[in-house]
């Protein structure tokens, strides 16, 4: 995997993102085990399919199985949560989010696109008392109106190919 990129902190695109997997009160629950670390490869993390408090399968449908349309590798670790980054400009433009979501960053077509096809831009999280994370709900307008959950739907490898040609527009 790619070991230079750099995500861009001050890009406008991605504010939303960075506050929202950057916030204390995310990270203070983390599991992952490069929470501490604003940015980072997933080469310096020892087994980060399994490290990164996402479950396995999202972080192998994230960096794995939408990405086989692009050009280059953008894999990557923002606080401690695997992501896709665009490398020419630095904007994250997909990222796992917690034990069973994933999300993209699209532009208005492909948007439209995945709410018909049944993508939704609210997730309620159940109540893990085994590790003593409670209920939750991520409303992605937290984050920014483009962004919309996946979840193995038709047409994510070309939702994930038009995030990132919208990462590089911005």
């Amino acid at each position: 995997m790619d070991n230079s990129i750099s995500v861009n902190f001050n890009h406008p695109a991605n504010v939303g993102i960075l506050s929202y997997l950057g916030s204390r009160e995310r990270l203070e629950h983390s599991v992952s085990v490069a929470r501490q670390l604003p940015s980072c490869s997933p080469t310096s993390v020892k087994d980060p399919y399994t490290k990164l408090g996402s479950h396995p399968d999202l972080v192998t449908r994230l960096w794995d199985e939408v990405t086989v349309k692009l050009p280059v590798k953008c894999q990557w670790i923002v606080h401690g949560t695997p992501v896709l980054v665009n490398p020419l400009s630095g904007i994250i433009f997909a990222f796992c989010g917690g034990t069973h979501t994933y999300a993209f960053r699209l532009p208005l077509k492909e948007h439209q696109e995945a709410i018909y096809t049944g993508a939704k831009r609210i997730n309620h999280y159940s109540a893990i008392p085994s590790v003593n994370i409670e209920a939750s709900v991520l409303d992605l307008d937290t984050i920014g109106k483009e962004w919309v959950f996946g979840f193995w739907l038709k047409g994510e490898e070309e939702w994930c190919l038009a995030a990132f040609n919208f990462a590089n527009d911005d």
